[in-house]
């Protein structure tokens, strides 16, 4: 066995962010990551733009009644000049008048009136206030946004803001997922003596959407070596192969030779961590990668969180992605016997009085995965920790599902 911390360094030298590129639709470029700078081919606003409602002015004239002029809508251009003593009334979002230097707020006057007839300006207003220059925020050329940003909703709008449809993006990985073992039978069927329905799958497929990725499904592979080879040899032509099950040294447990069988070199197997032990990782020569997850429900949703998300989202180029850590306060006591492993354990974390609080949710071990409904997160006790006491401090690592 390993500690955790190795498992990490060795998962993280051999997955390499990815160079391969795609364009996809605007649309769908949230939570991906840009592969080429994009460039400005306008000026952000392109015009002097009226930031509140009100009245065009030449803010000299200082307050008064001046006869209006024009009436400026947003999306209209204006035609009128202003010279000394005449106004517009212009709205938020429209060009401001060639002539005027500021815009005093509705408010501040006695109210719309129609062309032709006097504004009444109560409250002068100082130069340059109330519109945002041409250019402002974005000069034509400017690049908006490197290569490399992860896109989040701001990003798409600057992206849409700057003409970038389609965008270019680093491709995300293909993923096959296999699930193993005879005990698995499908959701829709009602388990029979000695079966269980087949979760896993269920568990780890949301963990990769969360990530933005859609896997391939292959099934169940049966603990024989028939039904694996032939299973594992279509996983092994995707870029990420996760299977959940047969990973431990049962004498059914087929999983790791069958995987060297199909070029896989075993890098990771057996990791210092409750639950998740049986973890196994292997690469290949040609750049190909595989994740044996424990078949214990909660086991193999933990070792996705703590080795095989962080790496798919290294090989995505996702960056930044730090684990969102918080200090907890414990909400309850826990202690163990067995002290040899970094282990971790379900809560739900919430806010009271400005700080975080912990509470367990009553979690029995690594076969109880309805516990994880109630969970957000996870809280770790290190090698040789045995208890955790209500009202102490620790960090919990927040789900990014």
């Amino acid at each position: 066995m390993i500690p955790v911390e190795e498992a990490v360094r060795i998962i993280q030298d051999a997955v390499r962010p990815t160079e391969r590129t795609e364009t996809v639709p605007l649309l769908e470029s949230r939570g991906r990551v840009l592969a080429a700078d994009a460039v400005s081919d306008v000026e952000i606003p392109p015009f002097r733009r009226v930031t509140m409602d009100g009245y065009a002015v030449i803010a000299a004239d200082g307050a008064g009644a001046f006869e209006v002029v024009e009436d400026v809508p947003a999306g209209v251009f204006p035609r009128v000049r202003l010279t000394p003593g005449k106004v517009a009334k212009v709205m938020t979002g429209a060009p401001l008048p060639e002539g005027a230097d500021a815009v005093v707020p509705v408010e501040d006057t006695g109210g719309y009136v129609r062309v032709g007839q006097k504004a009444d300006i109560k409250k002068p207003v100082g130069t340059g206030k109330n519109f945002a220059a041409q250019g402002e925020d974005v000069k034509m050329g400017d690049t908006v946004l490197a290569a490399g940003t992860f896109i989040r909703p701001p990003e798409m709008a600057l992206l849409a803001s700057v003409g970038c449809d389609p965008v270019p993006v680093y491709r995300l990985p293909r993923v096959a997922m296999l699930a193993t073992g005879d005990e698995l039978v499908d959701p829709t069927q009602k388990p029979g003596l000695g079966q269980i329905r087949n979760t896993n799958t269920y568990a780890i497929l949301g963990q990769l959407q969360a990530l933005g990725i859609k896997p391939d499904l292959l099934g169940v592979g049966r603990d024989n070596d028939h039904s694996l080879t032939e299973k594992l040899a279509q996983g092994a032509a995707y870029d990420f192969l996760i299977v959940t099950g047969g990973v431990s040294e049962g004498d059914r447990d087929l999983v790791p030779a069958a995987l060297e069988a199909q070029g896989y070199r075993l890098l990771v197997h057996k990791v210092r961590v409750k639950p998740g032990k049986p973890l196994v990782f292997g690469a290949s020569d040609d750049g190909r990668f595989v994740f044996g997850l424990p078949g214990n429900p909660v086991s193999s949703m933990v070792a996705f969180e703590l080795f095989a998300g962080p790496a798919l989202r290294r090989y995505c180029r996702v960056p930044g992605r730090l684990v969102n850590m918080v200090d907890v306060v414990v909400g309850f006591d826990f202690s163990r016997k067995n002290a040899g492993r970094q282990e971790y354990l379900p809560v739900n974390v919430t806010t009271s009085n400005g700080e975080y609080l912990a509470r367990g949710v009553g979690y029995h071990g690594s076969g109880h995965f309805a516990a994880l409904t109630r969970a957000n997160g996870l809280i770790m006790l290190p090698v040789d920790r045995k208890e955790v006491k209500s009202g102490t401090m620790t960090l919990a690592r927040l789900f990014e599902w």
